[in-house]
């Protein structure tokens, strides 16, 4: 909630105050309805730890490592990331351009899909420099939730038994 609206609401409950309290009090009442919140997002953080350890990489402090060896494990995680982007969400860019080109943005365009930048005057089309291509999933088919494990857990800890 934004701070005028919040402060809106404050002096409409402050002018009166019974229909206020009749509001809070029906709002006790109502049962809450649990939320199925989409783990989605999670699912796919899950698929690549799974195959590039892309977490571990991140939470590592590489501080202790060579140019070198970083950028050994990068190539790898990087390779086995990217692929299990390709299987599961297929990833395209929104431009076909190149990026450095002069491209056109026309009247009526998708904000969603094109945000300009710099010096913005007056209504499109705009003529611009492309800066970034952008991205857009052209398949999502993540893994479903399966069995009883807990929504928050991307990666189970791993024991060796000995």
């Amino acid at each position: 909630m934004g701070l005028g609206l919040a402060f809106k609401a404050f002096i409409k409950a402050f002018q009166e105050p019974e229909k206020a309290k009749q509001f809070v009090e029906d709002s006790a009442l109502e049962p809450k309805q649990v939320e199925s919140a989409d783990t989605a997002h999670l699912r796919l953080l899950a698929s690549l730890q799974q195959t590039g350890r892309l977490i571990d990489f991140f939470k590592e402090n590489i501080n202790g490592f060579t140019d070198a060896q970083i950028g050994a494990a990068a190539r790898k995680i990087h390779q086995d990331c990217e692929q299990v982007l390709e299987e599961l969400v297929t990833i395209r860019p929104l431009k076909e351009d190149k990026e450095g080109s002069l491209v056109q943005v026309p009247k009526g365009y998708d904000p969603a899909e094109i945000k300009v930048v710099g010096q913005v005057k007056g209504e499109p089309p705009f003529s611009g420099i492309l800066v970034h291509r952008g991205w857009k999933a052209h398949k999502r088919s993540l893994p479903k939730k399966t069995g009883q494990q807990s929504v928050e857990v991307i990666c189970p800890a791993e024991i060796e038994i000995k």
